[in-house]
């Protein structure tokens, strides 16, 4: 089955982290955190273009560029009817320089080839169209508009009134635009005599206008959303929530926190010291597929969520490991890697129903016995080994969080896990533009 990758709104412009060169440093402890919680990330191809941190990295740090894999990043294109393959990206930012779009003032970044070209034929290019978007924000807009607490908003008459023309826009049309909403409908109502409507319901029209809009590549291209308190308004509206009743609308046996107070791989700082190399091998781990497992599914119960938050801190210890090492310069010892090893052979083992750490005896039970016996004391000794390095380890840890805390270098990266039918992620310490 194929995995369904997560798109990542943090990358849009309406997010300093995505633009703001002072913050490249802080993107790039983000960009390391999802891809340590998320298989795949998926960025649309105007965030590709726009998203001048991300080109920065690509630009200034090779090391960076290894995130550019088929399987680890998907860059949604549009294909419009006269280029079925999707346009570049050095077209769709052609495109932009021509309507003024571009989030920086340095010309010669933002028309630079090589980034681009590197992620065209580096990337998974993920199609769509303009009518999968025109149906899915019209029929966003309409559900939108039929929800029992919006319908509340409007009363009986304007709501009956506004909806008759919306569907003569949509039959029109073939479809509702954002433009329309915005800007088409104040006209259409204040010809007719109702302007005082329009003034009256405009604030709740553009929330309803920008909703199906932000939402609507996530849900063309199925991928679960990964975005910011900016845009959560704008998920709650999709997803029928009410504005009043959003603070309890994700019960606590659906929601999980992705940072603790002495987590390290909560700091910014701290994730700083992580190589791409580093975060590749956490993601190969077992603790990371364990997780990734777990937390793919909805949770509809304590014991669910308990399963899934165990997950969660054996994988968020071994990150904070992985840091510790980094900081004091330790490298993966071979005894450690023996040690993992034989940890996947008795998991193995006892799923298997057999109890040897995973070797079967064979018709020579002497000789079986013999290697169950060797592997019994060697698991004991790698045993009291790892015991003493992951205290030492504790410690380091513990030690770094307070350190960072008094060094005020504690930034954190504050991120929540919704686990409903689709898993959402929202990063609660990312801030909008002032």
């Amino acid at each position: 089955m194929k995995q369904a990758p997560s798109y990542w709104m943090l990358a849009d412009t309406e997010v300093p982290l995505a633009w703001d060169h002072s913050k490249l440093d802080s993107f790039a402890s983000y960009f390391k955190h999802a891809l340590l919680f998320n298989e795949k990330l998926m960025l649309s191809d105007a965030q590709a273009v726009n998203c001048m941190n991300f080109r920065r990295l690509l630009t200034k740090n090779e090391d960076f560029r290894q995130v550019l894999n088929k399987d680890i990043l998907s860059v949604a294109v549009r294909a419009p009817d006269d280029a079925p393959q999707g346009h570049a990206l050095t077209q769709v930012r052609d495109a932009f320089v021509a309507e003024g779009k571009q989030r920086t003032q340095n010309a010669d970044e933002f028309q630079a080839n090589d980034d681009l070209e590197l992620i065209n034929s580096r990337c998974e290019i993920a199609l769509y169209n303009y009518t999968q978007l025109r149906d899915n924000y019209t029929n966003g807009v309409m559900r939108i508009m039929n929800l029992p607490h919006v319908m509340g908003q409007f009363g009986i008459d304007d709501h009956a009134y506004i909806v008759e023309l919306l569907n003569q826009e949509s039959e029109r049309n073939q479809g509702l635009g954002r433009i329309y909403l915005q800007q088409g409908l104040g006209a259409d109502l204040t010809a007719n005599g109702h302007a005082e409507t329009w003034a009256r319901h405009r604030d709740l029209l553009m929330k309803i206008s920008d909703a199906p809009y932000i939402t609507g590549i996530p849900t063309v291209m199925a991928a679960d959303p990964i975005y910011s308190p900016l845009h959560e308004e704008a998920f709650n509206l999709v997803t029928g929530t009410d504005a009043t009743t959003a603070a309890t609308a994700t019960e606590v046996t659906s929601v999980l926190a992705l940072q603790t107070d002495l987590n390290l791989s909560s700091y910014q700082q701290a994730l700083a010291q992580l190589q791409l190399e580093d975060v590749f091998y956490l993601r190969s781990t077992p603790e990371y597929k364990d997780y990734q497992k777990r937390s793919k599914n909805p949770v509809r119960n304590e014991d669910e969520l308990r399963e899934v938050t165990e997950a969660l801190i054996v994988y968020q210890r071994l990150i904070d490991n992985m840091i510790i090492r980094r900081k004091l310069g330790i490298k993966l010892r071979r005894a450690e890697k023996v040690y993992r090893h034989l940890q996947s052979m008795r998991k193995v083992g006892q799923e298997a129903g057999a109890y040897s750490l995973g070797l079967a005896l064979t018709g020579d039970a002497l000789t079986g016995g013999a290697l169950t016996m060797a592997n019994f004391f060697v698991g004991s000794v790698l045993d009291k080994m790892h015991e003493r390095d992951q205290r030492k380890l504790d410690a380091e840890r513990h030690l770094y969080a307070a350190q960072l805390e008094r060094s005020q270098q504690d930034e954190k990266i504050g991120a929540e896990r919704r686990l409903s039918e689709r898993p959402e992620t929202v990063y609660t310490s990312v801030v909008a533009s002032s």
